[in-house]
């Protein structure tokens, strides 16, 4: 019975993938045309990480329709629901975030500088860079949310004890990116606030958001490679769960996450003591024995 099974399960992890990388795509392109129409980008976060949880319920739908009935307490319904929550409290979290900014400089160059600039051919290259943005916003919805859209395959997976520690890895990334984040929002209403954060969580590392982000994706790949394999998933099924936290910390330690709050920090207090004495005290990403104390006390 098991091996006659097995064709059918290995059959259908190309068609969950697809179906959520599909539903990305769609929520992108039109989260793409809605900024090149308006000129704003204040969705654009909310397209991108909101597509994560989109992506994981159309994995779903298509594992029910080529494999049947759902089981409630499988691998795949804690993945589904882990990766809903993430998705929608971060996009909820960075849309309010940038309503209250006012925008995010980071995305400025991909808007013309006026009115008077020409499209395709300004500084800007206006939406062709644009588009290229948004292409890659759903290329990383895709891929760092494949550990979810996976498990979707295998409905019937049972829940074994290191996948339950897998999990509980994933949630404890999800609680302190949470509080990471609160912290940090309650710090930026301050009136008299320093120019960095050291409160809370942030006294143990700079980038305490990050660590939990890329706990969270480690934990879900560590989740989903058991089951996967058990059920002979293809090759290529078990190299983009693991890619999945390999993207994601590369991106925040290396791309557009640490290095620029870094420089930007670098740039305001470098001649600081103070400030000086902060980047002794506390580690730029893993924290240390040492400031996880320094938090606690």
């Amino acid at each position: 019975k098991f091996c006659t099974i097995m064709p059918v399960v290995s059959a259908v992890f190309a068609p969950c993938f697809s179906a959520a990388s599909k539903t990305i795509l769609a929520v992108n392109l039109v989260g793409f045309t809605i900024t090149a129409v308006t000129q704003t980008h204040k969705i654009t976060d909310l397209c991108g990480v909101g597509a994560f949880a989109a992506g994981a319920l159309s994995s779903r739908l298509a594992s029910s329709a080529s494999v049947g009935a759902l089981s409630l307490s499988s691998p795949s319904t804690l993945a589904t629901s882990l990766v809903a929550v993430w998705s929608a409290r971060l996009s909820g979290y960075l849309f309010r975030r940038v309503c209250v900014v006012g925008e995010d400089k980071r995305l400025r160059q991909f808007f013309p500088e006026d009115e008077n600039e020409p499209m395709f051919t300004g500084p800007s290259k206006f939406p062709i860079n644009l588009a290229g943005f948004w292409s890659i916003q759903a290329t990383w919805a895709a891929v760092v949310g494949a550990p979810a859209y996976l498990l979707a395959a295998v409905p019937s997976a049972a829940l074994t004890t290191p996948t339950t520690i897998a999990f509980s890895i994933a949630a404890a990334g999800l609680v302190l990116e949470t509080v990471a984040d609160y912290q940090k929002s309650k710090w930026y209403a301050q009136k008299n606030r320093k120019g960095y954060c050291e409160t809370g969580v942030w006294k143990m590392s700079r980038h305490p958001n990050y660590v939990g982000e890329v706990m969270f994706w480690s934990g879900m790949a560590a989740a989903a490679l058991s089951p996967l394999m058990a059920a002979n998933a293809p090759a290529w099924s078990l190299g983009i769960c693991l890619a999945s936290p390999m993207l994601t910390y590369t991106l925040v330690r290396h791309v557009s996450g640490v290095p620029m709050l870094e420089d930007s920090l670098t740039k305001k207090f470098n001649g600081d003591a103070d400030f000086q004495q902060y980047l002794r005290d506390v580690p730029i990403f893993w924290p240390t024995s040492a400031s996880i104390q320094r938090a606690l006390v």
